[in-house]
């Protein structure tokens, strides 16, 4: 299965939630809980900045909880952000989270605009619906001989 497929299935209701770099990492948590999501992507006039993530602003919570939730994003933000393309496979998904230790990986197309976020949960969801594809495949097979 290539990324693209996977973007499909979640635009039943889901789209890229972003956040600017300037605003306070307290209307982040707001952003994330809302959309009950662990993290946003940091945008700046629609050019990607970063990413923050639960994990970020736990980090910065445990710096300095009194200043944390007055922080700006761009304080806490990954800016280093690891990105995926629509033709991208499930096992090159995995090979890159796992190595990067990543959660979400935005999805970008051929001119670099962002078109959607890839979770782990997307990519663990997909590797079951193959996995029992294959099974009812190989059951249907044995049932007709």
């Amino acid at each position: 299965m290539i990324v693209k497929s996977i973007l499909k299935e979640k635009a039943r209701g889901a789209g890229i939630v972003a956040i600017a770099p300037d605003a306070s990492v307290g209307d982040a948590a707001r952003l994330l809980a809302q959309h009950r999501i662990g993290a946003v992507m940091v945008m700046d006039g629609g050019k990607v900045c970063g990413i923050l993530s639960e994990r970020d602003i736990v980090r910065g919570l445990a710096q300095a909880i009194d200043v944390c939730l007055t922080a700006r994003v761009r304080d806490l933000m990954t800016a280093e952000v690891f990105v995926c393309h629509e033709d991208d496979t499930v096992e090159q998904l995995m090979s890159t989270m796992t190595a990067k230790r990543i959660r979400h990986l935005p999805v970008v197309n051929g001119s670099g605009e962002v078109v959607g976020i890839v979770t782990i949960g997307d990519v663990v969801k997909s590797r079951l619906d193959e996995t029992k594809m294959e099974a009812d495949s190989l059951r249907n097979y044995v049932m007709a001989r």
